[in-house]
């Protein structure tokens, strides 16, 4: 690399860095207001509130790196084009496309790098911050509830829907309950009580109602339903870890897992549904109830299918922004030299609004590939497919310039 590389490639540095740290001081102290609830009135340790915040970096870390790319590239380039070195270097017979090379390969370098830290340190602090959550739910259950007054809540861990009407700081009551209890092959279960309050036993976590009802359809006979009520009654929310760490949970989901899990739950999903069609198939005709339990089984083939879609969503995802960074050099570079340094601000507001376009490009891909609307790879790799020839098309139009 000779001194005219890294002349290019120092003049990055300071944005990128600069870029970057405004970014990261907004999202970080976004995640600070969030979490002076839980410091101030819920009290929750300041050590365990600083574990929150170095796993959440992680996310932000990976959000931020492209754009910041962006702005650095649009800034640096603004600069040397309004100094007029850009000028200067083509006159000395220098290319744009070898003025930019150097940005290009040390982005090249960061996609490579991001790429690890995306399948690496990524899911591991989403893991862990993750657990951390559920570990201060569990010990101060109310966390949960706070600002859903009226929504309906709903967690994989717990065994029925809620709502509550409004909370009692004071008692830490909650009032006006309204429960629907999932229970397997039968009717959904509905509870309602004046007032319910968490219990935390040896081990379990309990949600103690009282002064309510409860409902249940008649499975022989469904124009009826039984209805009894009760003075107070207690249900078993979850079984309780007590240590405020990160090792209690046993399972992941697909943001806590590296590719190489996702690909071995892929490979054991699939199975799963080649045995399941299989059995299907050949379900005799004169099996009990034979419509009802195909209809069954195909419905859990369908679920896992959608997992699998889910799971191709996020492997493609920790590879797809990176490469991202490639695309916002060519975009930013030629941001900058078009818009100059006069024009600074506004080439910046158009780096944003790139960013903006794809970041939105990846949510909406994201949802339709995980309802299985389209591809899981397009999905992820539409914004770059977009944005890439546009970014193309720029620089080229800069070049001739």
């Amino acid at each position: 690399m000779n001194i005219f590389h890294r002349y290019v490639i120092k003049e990055h540095i300071a944005p990128f860095f600069f870029a970057f740290s405004v970014i990261m001081f907004v999202l970080i102290l976004k995640l600070m207001l969030e979490m002076m609830e839980m410091l101030i009135s819920k009290g929750v340790g300041l050590i365990v509130m600083s574990k929150i915040l170095v796993y959440n970096l992680a996310w932000m870390v990976a959000l931020v790196v492209p754009m910041s790319v962006l702005v650095a590239a649009v800034m640096a380039f603004g600069r040397m084009g309004a100094s007029g070195e850009i000028i200067a270097m083509k006159a000395a017979g220098i290319s744009m496309y070898r003025i930019v090379s150097p940005v290009i390969l040390m982005s090249v370098l960061l996609t490579i790098g991001m790429v690890w830290f995306n399948n690496v340190v990524l899911p591991e602090a989403n893991y862990r911050a993750g657990s951390l959550k559920s570990a201060i739910v569990q010990k101060k259950p109310l966390l949960t509830l706070k600002n859903k007054e009226g929504q309906f809540i709903s967690d994989d861990d717990i065994p029925f829907t809620f709502r509550v009407d409004g909370i009692d700081n004071k008692t830490e009551e909650i009032i006006g309950v309204s429960l629907f209890k999932r229970e397997q092959n039968e009717p959904t279960v509905a509870i309602v009580a004046e007032k319910g309050k968490f219990i935390t036993g040896s081990n379990t976590l309990e949600l103690l109602l009282t002064n309510g009802e409860i409902h249940r359809k008649d499975m022989k006979h469904p124009m009826n339903y039984a209805r009894s009520t009760f003075e107070t009654i207690t249900y078993i929310v979850k079984d309780l870890n007590f240590q405020l760490d990160t090792s209690y949970r046993s399972s992941r989901n697909d943001r806590n897992m590296t590719s190489d899990m996702m690909r071995d739950r892929i490979r054991e999903l699939r199975k799963r549904i080649a045995l399941m069609e299989q059995h299907i198939a050949t379900m005799a005709k004169e099996e009990p109830d034979r419509e009802n339990q195909i209809k069954t089984l195909s419905n859990q083939v369908e679920s896992w299918r959608r997992n699998i879609a889910m799971y191709l969503v996020e492997i493609h995802k920790k590879n797809s922004i990176p490469v991202a960074a490639i695309v916002f050099v060519l975009i930013g570079s030629s941001l900058g030299i078009l818009v100059r340094r006069s024009g600074a601000s506004i080439g910046i507001g158009l780096s944003i609004g790139f960013f903006t376009l794809y970041y939105l490009f990846l949510i909406g891909g994201e949802s339709m590939g995980d309802r299985m609307i389209i591809e899981p790879w397009l999905a992820m790799w539409l914004p770059n497919i977009i944005l890439g020839p546009l970014g193309i098309a720029l620089f080229i139009y800069a070049a001739r310039r």
